[in-house]
């Protein structure tokens, strides 16, 4: 009589592990608010035109502390369907300009 209560037992905590972890006992809201801080708000990015000269990089003429990425992102926005590894020298681009 113990092992079968024992199996019914064990049965059943199963049973509410499983229904626990598969529906969850905590309702879930469907229409969250979204703070409005998480949209990004499309801002006009300054930039100067400048002719590139021979030697000269896109991190050479932008002279910023930001993460190389990010400028590479930014120059790639302004000028598109350029990669900021295939400028030419005597071309004039749009560079990103940042605030120090």
């Amino acid at each position: 009589m113990r092992r079968i209560l024992f199996l019914l037992i064990s049965l059943f905590v199963l049973f509410i592990i499983f229904f626990d972890l598969k529906n969850g006992t905590i309702p879930v809201e469907e229409n969250q608010a979204v703070p409005a801080s998480a949209f990004q708000t499309a801002e006009k990015k300054t930039y100067k035109n400048v002719t590139v000269k021979q030697g000269e990089t896109v991190l050479s003429i932008v002279h910023t502390s930001k993460p190389l990425d990010d400028v590479i992102k930014d120059f790639e926005e302004l000028n598109q369907g350029v990669k900021a590894n295939e400028i030419r020298a005597g071309s004039t681009y749009k560079f990103p300009v940042y605030k120090r």
